[in-house]
């Protein structure tokens, strides 16, 4: 039971890590010592299913937990203060980095590897860039083709330690649609309520979104398996230059979420400069930085023994330890 509950703790900071900008719910992963484990036990979940499935449920449970609850906390937090969350999140992911750069020297360094870093960023700020001389920096309207990608790049943030992925869908101008598709039916519900509607009136607005909310799970579920058997075998394989591609790709989608922030200021005619915002968002960008660095130290010392997946064929906890 305590390694049950430790591993639900453990999925609740995962899921919490997938969708915050800036946070990488597989960076956390990795830090816990349950990357490997996990990918090993879904995708030789079969090899061994009651143990496995026994190591992924309070995962699973924790995740889905952290997931929405954040979800709902941050739908909130965007609707009033936006420049100031993304300074937090800018902050957090800078915190991240020197954990994502020991991951890409676990198996040692080569001089070539930092070039995969700068094909990484350029590849990625090329497509910041575009989308930003094509949309200005404006918000989606979220369809229900969008809703499935955004729920992929969600899944793949998961799967991909070290890349918050959420900050791709900030630079798509997707990230607060999407939030608001899943956040909705209660606020539906609400404002149906409120208008006078009956119960079945109120349930039925609140199933509105329910459809956009199908699609993103529906995106999921599609790229979790071939997400995850393409990362173990390239990371397996090419574990330096995949890993140098990630950071190129969050240094550059860091930099694409400040120019896309800066850009909506800067088109928002009800905005007023003031000498002291630049100082709370300094302040905030500090305060994420050092959240960021402190989980990390955090969570690493916490790390979790369990068994990997091939050695969960055995009864004893000494195995059980060793991953």
């Amino acid at each position: 039971m305590d390694s049950f509950f430790k591993k639900l703790i453990a999925g609740f900071v995962i899921g919490v890590g997938a969708i915050i900008p800036g946070f990488s719910g597989g960076i956390l992963a990795v830090s816990m010592g349950l990357y490997k484990p996990t990918i090993d036990a879904v995708t030789g979940f079969f090899k061994a299913p009651k143990k496995n499935f026994r190591f992924l449920l309070p995962l699973a449970i924790g995740g889905a937990l952290g997931f929405v609850i954040f979800m709902f906390l941050l739908d909130w937090l965007f609707a009033g203060f936006r420049t100031a969350v993304i300074c937090v999140f800018v902050g957090l992911v800078v915190g991240s980095m020197p954990a994502l750069l020991k991951e890409c020297n676990e198996r040692g360094f080569r001089r070539s590897y930092p070039l995969w870093s700068v094909l990484g960023f350029a590849a990625a700020f090329g497509l910041i860039i575009l989308g930003l001389v094509t949309t200005a920096g404006a918000q989606r309207e979220i369809t229900p083709l969008l809703a499935m990608i955004s729920g992929a790049i969600i899944m793949s943030g998961v799967l991909l330690p070290g890349v918050s992925i959420s900050f791709v869908l900030l630079n798509l101008g997707v990230y607060e649609g999407f939030l608001a598709v899943f956040t909705a039916p209660p606020k539906l519900f609400k404002a149906a309520a409120e208008a006078g509607g009956t119960f079945s009136e109120c349930f039925r607005a609140s199933l509105t979104t329910v459809p956009y909310m199908l699609f993103g799970l529906l995106g999921m579920v599609i790229i979790a398996v071939p997400m995850l058997l393409l990362v173990k075998k390239v990371i397996d394989k090419y574990h330096g230059p995949a890993y140098y591609v990630i950071f190129g790709v969050v240094v550059a989608t860091t930099l694409g979420c400040i120019l896309q922030e800066a850009v909506a200021i800067i088109e928002d005619p009800s905005f007023v400069m003031t000498w002291w915002k630049p100082v709370i968002w300094a302040a905030l960008f500090a305060g994420g930085m050092l959240l960021s660095l402190s989980t990390e130290k955090f969570m690493r010392y916490k790390e979790i023994p369990d068994a990997a997946p091939e050695e969960a064929q055995t009864e004893t906890e000494t195995a059980c330890g060793e991953e």
